[in-house]
């Protein structure tokens, strides 16, 4: 019997959230991405965009959120490369990362 309550687009963002994370974290050098929290992944209907939603009100540095965001775009190819490695599915999501506005 299937669950309905979670569909594969939710799953497979929380897991895209769950990796992202820990590449940020682990992998990424950046300084300036430091303090980035992934807040949540937003998937298009046909799974082709994740939208990633990113915060730094944690961060203990000022931060300028358009300079964290050309930053993650610079690192996009290699972000994307690490999360292909993780996930294992077949056609990896582009990644557009936006800052999130729910405060």
């Amino acid at each position: 019997m299937k669950s309905t309550d979670f569909t594969r687009s939710d799953r497979l963002s929380d897991q895209i959230r769950t990796e992202l994370s820990s590449i940020l974290v682990n992998q990424v050098k950046d300084p300036r991405l430091e303090g980035l929290t992934i807040i949540r992944v937003e998937l298009s209907n046909d799974i082709k965009k994740a939208y990633v939603f990113f915060s730094s009100l944690n961060s203990f540095t000022k931060v300028d959120f358009e300079e964290i965001k050309v930053t993650l775009e610079t690192a996009k190819g290699f972000i994307r490369s690490n999360l292909a490695k993780r996930l294992r599915i077949k056609r990896l999501p582009e990644l557009n990362f936006q800052e999130d506005q729910s405060n």
